[in-house]
């Protein structure tokens, strides 16, 4: 009796696992074999089959279909590496949403990577103040920094309308942003056109209710060049208990409208004043002056002045000037001035300073290689190299990869892979095509972004040969939903 009811239940659990047991498994299993040691073929035969399905990207879902939270992260990854390729997709999104952080990063990120269809919704912003529609002041402001940042000459009727709105910090970013674009012509005293009704404003507004209005009209009525203005700007300078940043600000604008009455007033300023800071904007606001030579004055404020941000501003005013001592005194404190800022100024300046300075390019590649130099002074170096596109840069970049590409001291290799990843120069398709070889995975991924960066069709096909197992996924991936 009890070896019957064994029998019976062991009948009973076979045909229970026959049941939970799917018949495609059984007959997957009896079509593909044994191997021998027991493990199928499925399993290979369904990685093949899942390498020639398209790949998801990520990124695209997000933005179509994730919560706003997820929308703003991948906004802020896409800034950072500066991508393109979803700028026509966020015209979609930023119609559908009405989250003001989603429409500011949207702008800020068709600002990097200039995209100019962008304008028209940066546009339609600033027409919804003017037409008293809903708005949100944050985002108008950041579609006034896009549209700056653009010199879209076509938003300026717009700005100048907003200049007079009640809401004084659009009017300050519109201000500011007028005097970021160029105009269609230069008002030479002309009281009937636009500068009339900002240097109004000017007079009209109080400086210490309305700080950053009455700045940004200092700052632009000097960047149009207005000289009805330098009267008034003279006024503010010469105010000893007026506003400290309004009278840093009017030294450059007197400059940039260069009445040569003016500048007596402004160096006087320098020599005098007891305020270091005043006395750096009066030494900018000096170099302003087109029929005025400052050259040896900057030579001594770089060389002498203890304040370091004059010897900055005096480094940053000698790029590109031409006399006897410039480029020795630039590269001694490019080496050895005790403060970074100074440093990179002055390597900035060197950068700068014309195809003819073979002498200023073989020092800044030098001092990129040198490892004694700090990490920090190196990219900044790097960035200028690049930027300046200098002769001797692929070298140099060369030789530090030689020393860094089995061990990477301080992360140092892939700081610089990220900083050329950026940037917007051809010729570093040596470069690119080189990261694509080594073992690491973000390095591969910094070079198939520099090569789509700048469109280096001759590399695509190397990129696509990442698509292979073996490779790191995160490195298909890019290949296949990357910029």
């Amino acid at each position: 009796m009890r070896e019957r009811y064994r029998y019976s239940k062991t009948v009973i659990l076979l045909f229970l696992m026959v049941l939970c047991f799917p018949l495609s498994s059984l007959i997957s299993q009896e079509s593909s074999g044994d191997t021998g040691n027991g493990i199928s073929d499925s399993t290979e035969n369904s990685n093949n089959s899942d390498n020639t399905e398209p790949p998801v990207d990520r990124r695209k879902e997000v933005l179509l279909y994730g919560i706003d939270d997820q929308v703003k992260t991948v906004l802020a990854d896409l800034q950072k590496d500066k991508i393109a390729k979803y700028n026509e997709l966020l015209k979609n999104v930023y119609e559908d949403t009405r989250n003001t952080d989603i429409r500011e990063g949207i702008f800020r990120l068709w600002d990097d990577t200039s995209y100019k269809e962008g304008l028209s919704f940066a546009r339609k912003e600033l027409e919804n103040v003017i037409n008293d529609e809903d708005y949100n002041p944050s985002t108008v402001q950041a579609a006034i920094a896009f549209i700056a940042d653009q010199e879209d000459t076509e938003s300026l009727p717009l700005l100048y309308k907003l200049v007079s709105e009640r809401n004084t910090r659009l009017a300050a970013a519109s201000v500011r942003a007028i005097g970021k674009i160029p105009p269609d012509s230069v008002s030479d005293g002309d009281s009937s056109g636009k500068e009339a009704e900002l240097l109004e404003r000017l007079n009209n507004e109080d400086p210490i209710a309305e700080d950053d209005l009455v700045a940004a009209l200092i700052l632009t009525l000097g960047e149009l060049g207005y000289k009805p203005a330098a009267d008034e700007l003279v006024e503010i300078v010469e105010d000893s208990g007026g506003s400290p940043g309004h009278r840093r600000l009017a030294c450059i604008s007197l400059g940039k409208i260069g009445r040569s009455e003016d500048f007596e007033i402004v160096e006087r300023l320098y020599y005098e004043s007891e305020d270091a800071t005043l006395r750096s904007y009066a030494l900018a606001g000096l170099a302003e002056f087109p029929d005025h030579d400052i050259s040896q004055t900057l030579i001594q404020a770089l060389k002498r002045d203890s304040f370091w941000k004059i010897r900055v501003t005096a480094a940053e005013k000698l790029s590109g000037m031409k006399a006897e001592g410039i480029n020795e005194l630039l590269q001694y404190k490019a080496s050895n001035d005790p403060v970074p800022q100074v440093r990179i100024a002055s390597l900035k300046a060197l950068g700068a300073s014309g195809e003819d300075e073979d002498e200023n390019f073989t020092y800044l590649t030098d001092f990129f290689k040198n490892n004694k130099n700090g990490a920090d002074l190196r990219l900044a170096c790097l960035s200028v190299l690049v930027d300046n596109e200098i002769p001797g840069t692929i070298e140099a970049v060369n030789t530090v990869m030689d020393e860094l590409w089995e061990k990477d001291e301080g992360r140092f290799l892939e700081f610089i892979c990220r900083d050329l990843s950026l940037s917007n120069w051809k010729d570093l398709a040596p470069l690119y095509e080189r990261m694509l070889t080594h073992s690491n995975w973000l390095l591969q991924i910094y070079g198939i972004r520099g090569i789509r960066r700048n469109d280096i069709l001759s590399l695509e096909g190397k990129i696509e040969n990442l698509d292979k197992d073996g490779v790191d996924s995160r490195v298909r991936r890019e290949v296949n939903t990357g910029s």
